[in-house]
């Protein structure tokens, strides 16, 4: 196991150009391979997650090459021949995503992925899938990886799906109407998880010129005109969260270039907590900037549903704070890379503090304090390792376990938080 030490820091300042979104990189690989002409897709992620996708459809029969500014992807996928076997690595997105397409693309697949991926839910979307024809068989645990997909089946219709759990099971649907004669209307059975997820994919459909319709609480997509031929993929606020936070873990200002704004990025939601907890946020034309002049953190109680993704690096904040913080209706981060409940317990447990699940809420509580040496488990999660960062930022002498599981969505993440160090 490798471990990485982060000094105490002074302060930091300084500006970071944020990597791509993972979710829109993913989104925009599979409908660019769907494409019957050339797309290429602008600044992509290269993360883990991006290139276990960017495998599987080349498994699948996309032609894909690089160029000096991405990637360029096409289709046809697929063929009546065709057996491959797609592993999905560690990557719940491609995951759901692939299910889908494999359901729509004529050819026999295996698909697979990590012992942590083989744990994460499956059922809701595979269910809808075979009820519109799609064959599919778990291999081993239901409603679970691995599961082998006999192609070419999904047909069109209207189906209802249960997306508590994860939004992927939504955005899985509309990316595969591209694919389905006659395209698919979906619509919510209940709340939907993380529900900016599934603007950001209705955003992206739109941008590679498909037809997307509101009709009450169902959405139908149809295929376009295939015209586009280039997609530019947007910086990622999932990834600049935790630089923007590194403010307030340590006091200073850090800049974070190429995000639009406004955004309506599931994690750009994160940014009113930080100013509720005392962090100035300026947003500029293309970048966001974070200050803190020190002093106490303020609690927070914030409903956090939408933007799961940041509610560890809130929650490491949050045990910096004077009071006891809140993050309510967030059971679905029991789903992720870890039980990210769990995980947050146990880091702040090992850093001295505490904190709390509740159902489907997490409480933590502030005045983190300073003491020996300690090592911050991040469970193999990008997420946890990142919130482990701050923590070590504000509280000294820490060991990080595990740095480069980063990998999976910002490879570089230490080493540019490196340069902002004072």
């Amino acid at each position: 196991m490798d471990y990485l030490a982060l000094p105490r820091a002074r302060e930091v300042r300084g500006a970071v150009a944020v990597p791509a979104s993972k979710s829109a990189t993913n989104r925009a690989l599979v409908l660019a391979a769907l494409a019957p002409s050339p797309v290429e897709v602008i600044s992509p992620l290269e993360s883990d997650d991006t290139d276990a996708l960017l495998d599987c459809l080349r498994a699948m029969g996309a032609r894909a090459v690089s160029t000096p500014r991405g990637v360029s992807l096409s289709g046809p996928l697929g063929g009546p021949s065709l057996v491959a076997t797609l592993d999905a690595r560690d990557s719940g997105t491609a995951a759901r995503l692939l299910s889908a397409l494999a359901a729509a693309t004529p050819g026999r697949f295996r698909l697979d992925g990590s012992a942590r991926l083989r744990k994460r839910p499956m059922a809701e979307l595979l269910d809808v899938l075979r009820r519109g024809g799609a064959r599919i068989r778990c291999v081993g645990e239901e409603g679970h990886l691995p599961i082998e997909v006999e192609g070419g089946a999904l047909r069109h219709g209207r189906f209802g799906v249960d997306a508590s759990r994860s939004s992927q099971f939504f955005s899985a649907l509309l990316l595969v109407a591209v694919a389905v004669e006659g395209g698919l209307t979906v619509r919510p059975e209940g709340d939907v998880a993380s529900s900016p997820y599934v603007e950001t994919t209705l955003e992206i459909l739109e941008g590679f010129g498909h037809v997307v319709r509101r009709e009450g609480d169902a959405i139908v997509v149809e295929r376009g005109e295939d015209r586009v031929r280039s997609f530019a993929v947007p910086g990622d606020y999932s990834s600049a969260v935790p630089l923007l936070a590194a403010a307030g873990a340590a006091g200073g200002s850090v800049t974070v270039s190429g995000l639009a704004s406004p955004s309506s990025a599931a994690d750009a939601r994160a940014l009113p907590v930080l100013e509720a907890m005392g962090i100035a946020i300026e947003r500029g034309r293309g970048s966001v900037t974070a200050s803190f002049g020190g002093g106490p953190l303020a609690a927070v109680r914030v409903a956090a549903k939408d933007f799961p993704d940041s509610v560890p690096t809130l929650a490491a904040l949050a045990s910096l704070a004077v009071g006891e913080s809140r993050f309510e209706n967030v059971a679905h981060l029991r789903w992720k890379e870890s039980d990210r409940i769990a995980s947050v317990e146990a880091l702040l447990r090992a850093a001295g503090g505490e904190a709390r699940g509740d159902g489907g809420d997490l409480s933590v509580a502030g005045g983190l304090p300073s003491g020996a040496l300690a090592v911050l488990p991040t469970f193999g999660d990008h997420r946890i390792a990142m919130a482990a960062a701050l923590v070590s930022l504000a509280r000294g002498g820490c060991l990080v376990e595990d740095p480069g599981c980063v990998s999976k969505s910002y490879p570089a993440f230490f080493r540019e938080l490196g340069t902002l160090l004072r």
